[in-house]
């Protein structure tokens, strides 16, 4: 009796297991993020796309940590790697989503090489910056199915122009400023 009782909690466990949606990240082989400069794909591990989700547009309150894209040296240009280091993994949970839910799903991308920019940045969407059209995606039903996730995304690109990054004149002059600030308080 004891084994079945055992038997039934394990089950009953197991199966509470897959009462959260599962997502596969990655965006191989599917639409791609470009740039002027970089019209085939962007490539570089300076540059991070976070996947951001919700029940609608205008509800994506979460997201998953910032996944690098790929090497200049790769085959598959335009995409980023979430089972790097640091990366969310290729395959993660979407909280709060059960099997058949709809999420609302929208990638921001910016080049974490250039000072400030960031996830915020992109959804501001400042020069520099990508930001995805919100697409969905609706988990399977069948807890031995592999997800999909990234496949309603379209391709697209960086919006034009360079972020804005202070001139070294500006840089100078605040410096000059400061020394004379420093300057006039020793005498």
């Amino acid at each position: 009796m004891k084994k079945i009782a055992y038997l039934v909690a394990a089950s009953a466990l197991a199966v509470s297991a897959f009462g959260q949606g599962s997502i596969d990240l990655s965006n191989r082989g599917l639409a791609l993020v470009t740039s002027a400069a970089q019209p085939n794909g962007i490539t570089g591990t300076s540059f991070l796309a976070q996947v951001w989700y919700g029940t609608s547009a205008g509800a994506l309150t979460k997201s998953f940590a910032p996944s690098p894209f790929r090497s200049s040296t790769t085959a598959y240009p335009g995409t980023w790697n979430p089972a790097a280091a640091n990366g969310p993994g290729q395959i993660a949970t979407l909280d709060g989503f059960a099997p058949g839910s709809t999420v609302t799903l929208q990638v921001a991308v910016w080049d974490s090489a250039v000072a400030g920019a960031s996830a915020a940045s992109a959804l501001a969407k400042v020069a520099g910056t990508g930001l995805s059209e919100t697409f969905t995606y609706t988990i399977p039903t069948d807890p031995l199915a592999i997800p999909g996730g990234m496949g309603g995304m379209k391709t697209f690109a960086l919006a034009a122009g360079a972020p804005v990054i202070p001139e070294p004149t500006t840089v100078a002059l605040g410096a000059l400023g400061a020394a004379a600030l420093l300057l006039r308080r020793r005498k």
